[in-house]
Formats: structure tokens, sequence, C-alpha cells
């Protein structure tokens, strides 16, 4: 793209251009730093040919204390503006947008609002409502309870049961507190930092959140949202000049400048390490995590930081790596902790390490195995600079680098987010934007002087390891009763303040939360409604983007390949079918598929092997992938065993991607994995059941709506009866159970999983721009005339001889295998865990048909939902973070789940009511905004990578582009009176098996609700 803007001219619209920059790793785009010379606001635009344009307004928000006002502030301003006020602004641009991305996060020291479309109108839409959002908004004390944090009467009255707290970021951040890593994650930065913002917990700590008032709350807005203080980044195709006026007109010609906010100073240097003891929950068993937390230096030196991330990527980056082998079979805890690593997006750079699963016994960081992580760290890195780092760990750390910065992917949204966070690390504390943006000249000026000098790391190890006295040793350990205490302490603490009240006080507080309530049973007014702007049906094309698709079975195993331009990148998915496996067998194949990428090979222990993946691939992982086939569709394919069905089954892929001149003997390395993975080291055995189960236990505070959901739907498909078995709450049992189990008898168990699956063939996967030539070069396949060869492409012959050698598919499903439950209506099943301060709900109800206009219209349906009923219902009356209808039509369901939910049981209810009571039918302009959404959620746009992966799973259970064409063209064209009848029906239905999963003391409250016993989950 090609810009008239020059450094110090001045627009038409008011800004100073600052700086143009020729961007040259991303395509020579120009790089336009702009001042708006009124208000003082910054903007940076990569001036793109990317139609997916994004933008984001950031401001620099360092907390103050604990009370989370960032966090809050975040979830407030989205809830109404002086141009659009409705009750949830974030809400109505969901309901009706094309939106690649909407969201906003909230960072240690900053407060971001990004969202991104690949429709121009569409995305000046979203600008002007989240720039209207963040400069002017209602922030009512309304949405500070409802949002915040609030007092009520659990009665409903001005007595009963007394006086509790609520909030949706209360809430959040509860939920968020019950977890050890998140402990471990706050102190690997709080212990270095005293006397920064970055002591504080910009999320909020529950317990000081009820700290914050509502004028604390806007008061934080005026000092922190002005145009002196924000952002702009911007990425894409619209031109910079037009997005310019755009922002002067609607925003900063109109509002004062404000200030900025005053520097992030930074920490004074200790002259000694420091020790801390972390108290966290406790979740059964649990055992501590002990880390090693170094203040390095300034994040804003691009040179500097990018090779302490090398020397990480040298000391950690792969299994084999010297820092994560040695501590992982040190003994002294069960896996890496996930803190390790360097900490480069706030003001100063911090390295962290050490082990989760530690014994400390209580004894805190003076005892004696915390000591011994300290002196085994600190002992390997003195190693290390003793004897040197070998050189092919830096060869594949600065391959992993080189291999992530080519990689065309995505981060939840465009890969422009990437770009925005890179950026703002050094924008946000006074560089220019790009300094943090471009990796390219800082690598290569890093490889020259590790060609200069061959010990460089080395010499970092010393200098910001080994030499600097500014270091944590910080032990996080589970305690006993640890949020039981904390829970009567605020009973105590909330009953004293009920005791307090005068009866004029009581009153007031009644009334607030009933006016509270009556303000958001009310609906918005049209006039507000019709002030959000949003495309129309006549913007939709009902035109399907196809996939291009050549199935190749001449010869070894059946292959489709994608010849997508990848940036010279090769991609493969080598699917074996796992349903040749008795129902017995089949959880233990989550650990198979995370253990056989993980282990050696015969002659090669598992290091070295790690260490040559890192080397060759980009990654090699195992996934587990089962689904109904589409109705009606008899997917076969050709193969050595003559015509082979597959319909219905179970797959495990194992994905490889590596660099075009790579790929070979990345291919070849991988297929001796699959073929030959060596399950006799016991002992790395063990480290990997340990990891898995620590992981497991873990993942309910985080993943809980995920469990809840997965249990509920289990019986609507055999699918989905696999997904539980793989996915579900048995299998955080089964990890447990896993670790008590006699290693040898595991090991046996791998190798014989391994020699079936190697004797049932597989089909092949291979998206690229190189791969295509290559097979047609080396004779294999009708493609066309031969093409030009990549010089970075394989030799094809032994490509091609090394596909030829793939087995296809031979092995049909076992007699027996793994069937569904009935999805037939069954009591409630209520799980604790001691692990959870707030809870999950989930329930499941039978979806319309496949394929079919009902279809379209249940999809339109749930979204409505999810942006409507459920989230007034649940999220702002009943203070969860989320609450979602997700259809599977093709599974056979529509799951309603919640997340972090202080009250799952109120939610069950709320699912089937709102279901009653949603309405008698829906308007047509909800209905047409609704088709909006869900058709960006349809169409939006894949990497290449992706889009190889996804055809290939449409492949394997026969969803054709008719389908997905009929699927669009119904969804375009729905309307209201369809979407009533979907209600309507849904209601008719019941629920399958209503689950909730929470602590010890909501679940057995709902349990008693609903006539039930608890079922304590594992810890």
């Amino acid at each position: 793209m090609k810009t008239a803007l020059r450094k110090g001219q001045s627009t038409e619209s008011g800004f100073e251009i600052l700086d143009v920059v020729e961007l040259t790793e991303l395509d020579r785009a120009p790089g336009i730093w702009a001042r708006h010379q009124k208000s003082g606001a910054e903007v940076f635009h990569v001036y793109t040919d990317d139609p997916e344009n994004l933008f984001s307004f950031a401001f620099a928000t360092a907390p103050e204390d604990d009370t989370g006002a960032a966090h809050i502030l975040e979830h407030s301003v989205l809830c109404g503006s002086e141009a659009y006020p409705l009750k949830d602004a974030f809400l109505a641009l969901a309901q009706g947008s094309l939106q690649t991305f909407l969201n906003a996060w909230t960072f240690p020291d900053k407060t971001v609002y990004p969202a991104s479309s690949v429709n121009e109108q569409d995305y000046f839409n979203l600008m002007s409502v989240y720039g209207d959002a963040v400069f002017r908004p209602l922030l009512s004390e309304w949405t500070f309870m409802q949002e915040g944090h609030r007092l009520f009467f659990s009665s409903g009255d001005q007595g009963g049961e007394g006086l509790s707290i609520t909030g949706v970021v209360y809430n959040e951040m509860k939920g968020a507190y019950s977890s050890l890593d998140t402990y471990a994650g706050l102190w690997s930065v709080k212990a270095l930092l005293p006397g920064t913002p970055y002591a504080f917990e910009s999320g909020g700590d529950p317990e000081q959140i009820p700290g914050l008032s509502w004028e604390g709350l806007r008061d934080f807005h005026r000092k922190r949202y002005s145009p002196a203080n924000c952002r702009v980044f911007l990425a894409g195709n619209i031109p910079t000049e037009k997005q310019l006026a755009f922002l002067n007109e609607r925003f900063f010609a109109s509002l004062e400048p404000g200030a900025a906010a005053p520097p992030i100073p930074r920490t004074e240097r200790w002259r000694e390490p420091q020790n801390f003891r972390v108290p966290c929950p406790a979740g059964g068993e649990q055992k501590s995590t002990v880390f090693l937390s170094w203040l390095c230096g300034d994040a804003a030196d691009m040179a500097e930081t990018l090779a302490l991330g090398a020397l990480a990527e040298t000391l950690l980056g792969h299994d084999g790596s010297p820092l994560t082998r040695a501590l992982i079979e040190s003994g002294l805890g069960e896996d890496l902790s996930p803190v390790s690593g360097l900490e480069s997006e706030i003001r100063e750079t911090l390295f962290a390490l050490g082990l989760r699963g530690v014994d400390t016994a209580g004894k805190g960081p003076g005892g004696e195995a915390a000591r011994q992580v300290r002196d085994l760290i600190l002992g390997e890195l003195e190693r290390l600079v003793r004897e040197g780092i070998p050189p092919e760990e830096i060869e594949a750390a600065l391959l992993s680098m080189e291999f992530s910065q080519r990689e065309i992917k995505r981060s939840g949204g465009p890969f422009s987010l990437v770009w925005m966070r890179r950026s703002l690390r050094g924008w946000i504390h006074g560089t220019a934007p790009w300094e943090g943006l471009l990796f390219m000249p800082p690598f290569t000026r890093l490889k020259e002087r590790l060609a200069a000098e061959p010990r460089y790391f080395e010499s970092l190890i010393q200098k910001y390891l080994l030499d600097n006295p500014h270091r944590a040793m910080v032990a996080v350990e589970p305690e006993a009763g640890f949020l039981e205490t904390r829970e009567a302490a605020l009973a105590r603490r909330l009953a004293e303040q009920a005791a307090g009240l005068s009866g004029e006080e009581r009153r007031v507080l009644a009334e607030k939360n009933a006016a509270l309530e009556q303000f958001q049973s009310e609906g918005d007014s049209p006039e507000a409604l019709a002030a959000i702007p949003h495309l129309s049906r006549q913007d939709l094309s009902p035109e399907l983007e196809t996939i291009p698709r050549t199935l190749e079975a001449a010869g070894g195993a059946p292959a489709l390949i994608h010849e997508l331009f990848t940036n010279g990148i090769s991609y493969a998915d080598l699917a074996f079918p796992l349903d040749v496996f008795a129902p017995e067998d089949y959880p233990w194949l989550p650990f198979f598929s995370r253990a056989v990428v993980s282990v050696g090979l015969p002659g090669m222990d598992y290091a070295e092997v790690s260490g040559l993946l890192a080397r060759t691939a980009g990654d090699f992982l195992a996934m587990l992938q089962s689904g109904s086939p589409a109705p009606g569709t008899a997917r076969t394919i050709p193969s050595p065993a003559g015509i082979f069905d597959l319909s219905g089954r179970d797959w495990i892929l194992y994905r490889l991607k590596a660099l075009d001149e790579k790929f070979e003997a990345a291919l070849d390395l991988a297929r001796r994995l699959i073929g030959e993975a060596d399950f006799s080291d016991q002992r790395r055995i063990r480290d990997l059941v340990l990891e898995m189960k620590n992981e497991a236990a873990a993942s309910l505070a985080p993943l809980g709506h995920h469990y809840a959901s997965g249990r509920a739907r289990r019986g609507f498909s055999r699918a989905r009866t696999v997904d539980e078995v793989w996915n579900g709450l048995g299998q955080i049992g089964f990890a447990l159970h896993l670790a008590e189990l006699d290693t040898a008898e595991i090991c046996r168990k791998l190798s014989a999983i391994r020699d079936t699956l190697a004797a049932a063939g597989c089909i092949i996967n291979l998206t690229g721009s190189a791969l295509k030539p290559a097979l047609a070069a080396a004779g294999r396949g009708n493609f066309g005339p031969p093409r030009p060869r990549n010089p970075l492409s394989v030799e094809a012959p032994s490509f091609a001889a090394l596909l030829d050698g793939l087995p296809g598919p031979a092995a049909s499903p076992k007699p027996g295998a793994l069937s569904p439950n009935a999805a037939a209506p069954g009591k409630a099943e209520v799980y604790a865990s001691p692990s959870l301060q707030v809870g999950f709900a989930a329930a499941a109800f039978p979806a319309a048909p496949w394929d079919t206009p009902a279809q379209a219209a249940e999809i339109v349906l749930a979204h409505l939902l999810s942006t409507g009923a459920l989230w007034e219902d649940i999220r702002m009356k009943g203070g969860a973070y989320g609450a979602f209808a997700q259809p599977d039509n093709l599974e056979g369901y529509v799951a309603f789940s919640t997340y972090r939910d202080p009250q799952p049981l109120r939610s069950l209810d709320s699912f089937t009511r709102i279901l009653g009571t949603a309405g008698t039918g829906f308007s047509d302009d909800e209905v047409e905004k609704a088709v909006i959404g869900c058709y960006g959620r349809e169409t939006h746009p894949r990497t290449p990578a992706e889009k190889g992966l996804v055809d290939f799973s449409r492949f394997l259970y026969g969803i054709e582009d008719a389908h997905r064409q009929r699927r669009l063209e119904r969804l375009v064209a729905v309307e209201a009176g369809q979407v009533s009848a979907a209600l309507k029906r849904l209601a008719s239905q019941s629920a399958a098996v209503p689950v909730i999963v929470a602590g010890p003391a909501i679940a057995e409250k709902a349990a008693a609700a609903l006539g039930t016993e608890p079922k304590m989950l594992p810890a």
C-alpha cells in the first residue's frame, strides 16, 4: 500500500504526522504515526492491503490499589454512552455486526478496546460506538452496582438470610482466585515490583473490590480516559486520511485533552534476594508451586527484550531444553510452573522459572524443598555458563522464533491483534509505536552478535540471573480450609455490617436494589436501539467461500491436498482411526495423544528427539476428534484394502507444521514417532503422568462451563459420548487415577495402543504452496502440468516416497465400540469441588434436524438468547460472568451454560423459564440484527492452515459445500416467524440432564433443591 502522507504534514482533520516509516517485514506497509493537535491523542496505522481492518483504543490505566477500578471500568464504559444510551452497547453490537473480533482487555498497566471487521461500514459503526463508549460513558450507579459490586439482602427483603455481595467483576475474580496458578502468576510479578502499580491486581482482588465506590470509578475514568492518555492502533486497507477524519469529527475535535498518565516508575533495585510465602486455596492434595523470579531490564529496549526472549526459548522452549529437562528430571516437583518464561508486556521485563507440585510440607520458602528448587535452578544456570549452552539449543530457539514470525495465524481474531500488542508494549511507555512491533531488525542484530560472540547467551545468564540480586523466591502453598476461612470472614463482616445498618439505611439499600432490578428488567427505548448503527440483510452475500481440495488416492495412504499460500510453511495432518479400540481403552487416548509426541525413539532419549523436533518442525502434536456424519451422506474413499467407509468414526490427528525446506525431515521424524515411539523410559512417562494430573486438577476453575456443558450434552450422539470420555469430568478422575498406577503397566498400555494404531492405516491431509507441485513432479496424482520448482520445497521423490510409505486405512470399527448414552430426560447432576468459589450450570435440549430451514432458525434463536434474555437474566441480574446458548444440529442438541456463576441453581431455572417466557415473537429488526451477527460468525476469515484443517474435518464427516451453501442461504433468509416457531419447539422439550459444577456450599444447596446428592470431584 502507498500513502501520500509525509512526516511533518498537518492534515485537514487536525492531525500532525509525526513520522511515516516503511515496515519492511510487513510487506513494506507504511506505518503512519500521527498526533491530534488539539487533544493530544496519538494514532498509529499499519496500512496494509488486508481487508480485515482493526482498530483499538488503548489507555494507560496502571492501578492505584487492589479494588479493580480499571477492570470494572472496562466492563462499565460499554454499558451505555451519550450517543448510545443503551443498557449494554457491547451487547447491541454483538447482536448485529459482522465483526471478526469484539472485546476489551484489562492488562496490568493498560486497558484496550479492539474490534475488527471485513466490512468498511460495519468497521466505522464499531468505531463510532466504541469511541463514544470510552470517551463519553454514562457510568450510572446502576451500571456500577451491576458490573462492579453491590450489597443485597439474599432473601429479597430487609431481613431474612442476611446481607450478601455480588457483581459481575466481583464474581469473575472470585472464580479466578480459586486457582493456585492465578496466585503464582500474580506473585511472579507482584513480589518483584513493590512500590509500583504492578504490586496491585488490576483485575481486582475479591477481598478489596468492595472498597471501590461509584465516585471512585468515575474519578478513575476522568483521570485515565482522556485523549491525551489515548493511543489508537489501526491496521488494514482503509485509507489513513479517512480514519483520521472520522476520529477527529466524532471524538477528538470536541473533547477536552485531559492529561497523560504519569510514567510508571522504575523499581528500586534490591541489594539481596527476597523470599515470599503465599497461601492459596487447596484443592484436595495439591502441592506447592515454587519459583524464582528476576527483574531484568527495560521492556522498551527491544534489542535487550528480544535477546532475553531468545534466551528464555533456549532454556525452556521444548521438553529437552536444558532447564526444562533439569527441573523435570530432578524429582523435586511434578512439572514446570506455568509462570516460567519471560514477561515482556509490562514496563520492565521479568524472568521466572520454577516447579509445580513441590512438597514443601507447609514450611514456606525457608523449607528444605523450596531451597532445593532454588539451588537446582542456580546450579544449572552456573553449569550452563561454565560448560556452555549446546549450540543446537540456540539453533532450535532461533528457528522457533523465526517460524512463529513467518507463520500466518490468527489470535482469536486478525493477526493484527498481535501487532497491536507488540506496538503498545513500548508505545504506552513513550517509545515510537513501531519499535515493539518490528521483529526482524533486532532479530538480525541478535544473530549477528551471536556469530561474533558465541558465548553471548552465557553472558546474559551471568548478568541478568546469576549476578542479579533483584530476585524473589516464591512458594505458593495450598492451605487447607483457605476458602472456607475467607468465606467465614466475609460472612462475619457482612453480618456486622448488616447489624450496624439503621432502618433508614436498610430501606435505602432495598430501594436501590429494587431500582436496579427494575432498570435491568426494562427494555431499551426504541430511540436508543435505533441509534446503534447496523447493516441490513441486503449487505450480506449468500455466496460461499470454497476451499480448494484435491483427493489423491493412488498408492499409499489417501491424501487430501489443499494448495494455498502459506508463506513457506507446509502442514500435514495424519489421521488414524480410533474406533479400532474397545470402550475400556478410550479413557487412555488423551494421555496417549500427549505422550506419543513427547517421548524418545529407539536409540534416542526424549530430550534428543525433542531437540531434533525443535530444529526441524514448527510444531508436532496429536489431537483427538470425534463427530457424527452428516445425515444422508455416505463418505467412502478407496484404499489398499478396498473401499473404506469414513462415516461416524473417531480419529487421532497427528498435526505437523514445518518450513518448506525442513518439511521432509520433519515428516520423517513424525512418521517414526507415530510408529516407533519408545515408551520404555519410565521416568519420562511418570513425569508426563504428573504433568497431566496437575493440568487436569487446575482446569476446573477456568473451564468449568466446558465440563458442565459436556456432561449435559453427552447423551445426544455417540460423538458427544466420546467427547465426554476424552474431555469431560471423568477424564479429570482418570488423570488422577493414572498417577496411582504402576508406571510399567502404563508403558505397556501405551505401547499396545501405538502398535494397534500403526496397523490401522491413515488418511493424509496436506496444506501448503509447495506440496502439490512436489507431488505432481514426482508423478503422484493428476495435478496438471508441472510448475516451476520452489527452491525451498522438499525434494519431490523423497517426499512422495515418505507419503507412499504410509498405509491407507484398513481397520474397521471394533464390534461394541463406545456407544452413546440415551438422551432421555434424567435426574439433575451436581458436582462439588473444594477448589471452586463460584459455579457453572448447563442443560441441553434436542435440536432441530440437520440441513433444514428449522436449523437456520435455531442458530438465529441461540444468538438472540445469548445476546438477549440469557445475558440480561443470568449475567446482568444474576451476576454470572457469562451465559450462552450453543446449537449443534449435527450432534442433535442446543446447549445452555453459564460461566463463573454465583447462582447456578437459579440459572438452571432461568434456562427453562426464558424458553417459556422469552416472548411470543421477535421483531423483524431484532431478527435482522441476529441474522447479521450469525452471518459474521459463519463467514469469519480463516488462515490458510485453518482452511486446510477445517476442510479436512468437513471431508471426514461428509459436510459438503452444497450443505453449507443451503445453510448460508437459509440463514440470510430467516424470518421472525421461523425464530418464534423455533423458540416454541425448544420450549416444549425437556432438558436431558441438567448439570451444576460448583464449590461445596453452593453444590450442597443446589443438590438439596434438586433432590439429589452432590458428587465430590476428585482432587
